[in-house]
């Protein structure tokens, strides 16, 4: 059986499940990449590589990027030995975070031994890494330096979970053919009513199963739900000037993830929970808008029957619909409630015609790379 190696420069990107252990238990896109992988006959591994590694018997080594900036666990010497360690044929560079902007910075702000091997760069490694030393990674200078040169020549393809129909170059300076997406939605960790917990019911211990809500008790019908808006994202100067073009009117915007502002800070589940209650949520553009970046959030919105608000680019991509792309909170206000539980149904509708729960067609995205 061929393996594959799944690694990276973070904690979340070397260890697989790692969600289990994070506040949030946001599901990032590595659930999806390893349970695809291993339905199509490969035998897969998630975790740290250790410096001084042979990584040659792999048939592919994909290695997530991320920033030495970051003040997070890291492990960005174990994933530049990766990058060294792989014959350049059977790698594949990859992301789970938009932006990647500031993280090709981050790397390419390694020009030197000094720039490299800094001792906060080397602390937050050895949260990950106990062995984790100057006097480890200084023999191996020249090596590390050089796989930050490989990622900044271009090379090696590299691997973005998108929707897939939009423009990959907007999210990365890349070479076209080099690009290439998959949509993680049909093995994702979908957290649908009467399954929403952090692991799929049916994983769960029996006693546990019965403990879980049922889809009757997850689904919040029409009458019930609240008129206002959940907002889940980051408010900087871009995402407030779209929030005000929305023209919420009379409808409250509820905010969420900020211990600053004493706003309720829930994990992925309970979240999922709160778009069935509420009839809208609101989903800023980024910079991004159009490349078809991947969120779990229109689906969970789709299966909570409740209505998504995005850029329109965005929402061109996910409901290929000109009239769904084009709704604003505005639009919403003077509804009626069989007309708001239409738009849910149509943008649901859409979303799965667009953008199928078909494994076969994800394990064909992924196939590029094998």
């Amino acid at each position: 059986m061929k393996k594959i190696l799944i690694t990276g420069m973070n904690k979340n990107q070397t260890t697989k499940n790692f969600y289990l252990r994070q506040q949030l238990k946001v599901v990032p896109s590595h659930y999806s990449l390893i349970r695809c992988l291993e339905d199509m006959g490969y035998e897969v591994e998630q975790r740290i590589v250790k410096i001084g590694e042979d990584l040659s018997d792999y048939h592919r080594v994909i290695c997530f990027l991320a920033s030495p900036r970051q003040a997070l666990q890291l492990a960005f010497y174990n994933g530049l030995w990766a990058i060294h360690a792989t014959p350049k044929d059977n790698l594949v560079l990859a992301f789970d975070d938009w932006q990647t902007e500031d993280i090709f910075k981050g790397i390419q702000s390694c020009t030197d031994k000094e720039s490299l091997l800094k001792e906060f760069t080397i602390g937050q490694n050895k949260m990950c890494d106990p062995d984790m030393s100057f006097e480890l990674l200084e023999p191996h200078t020249e090596t590390l330096l050089n796989s930050v040169q490989y990622i900044s020549e271009k090379k090696a393809p590299m691997l973005l979970s998108v929707f897939m129909g939009g423009d990959l170059s907007k999210l990365v300076d890349y070479p076209k053919e080099l690009l290439v997406g998959y949509n993680p939605n049909p093995y994702h960790r979908n957290r649908a009513p009467g399954d929403r917990g952090d692991i799929h019911i049916d994983e769960m211990e029996y006693m546990e199963q019965m403990m879980m809500p049922s889809v009757a008790d997850d689904t919040v019908a029409p009458d019930d739900k609240v008129k206002c808006f959940n907002f889940a994202s980051l408010v900087q100067g871009k995402t407030a000037r779209w929030l005000k073009q929305q023209n919420a009117g009379s409808w409250d915007i509820e905010f969420f993830g900020s211990r600053k502002e004493k706003q309720r800070r829930l994990g992925e589940g309970d979240m999922c929970k709160v778009y069935a209650e509420q009839w809208g949520c609101l989903m800023p553009g980024y910079r991004h808008a159009g490349s078809g970046w991947w969120r779990a959030r229109p689906l969970q919105l789709a299966d909570a029957g409740s209505i998504l608000i995005g850029e329109y680019e965005e929402m061109m991509l996910l409901y290929n619909d000109e009239e769904l792309a084009s709704v604003k909170a505005s639009d919403l206000v003077d509804l009626t409630i069989d007309g708001l539980a239409l738009l849910a149904s149509k943008q649901k509708e859409a979303l799965l015609y667009t953008h199928p729960l078909d494994k076969e067609l994800q394990q064909k995205e992924l196939g590029v790379i094998l």
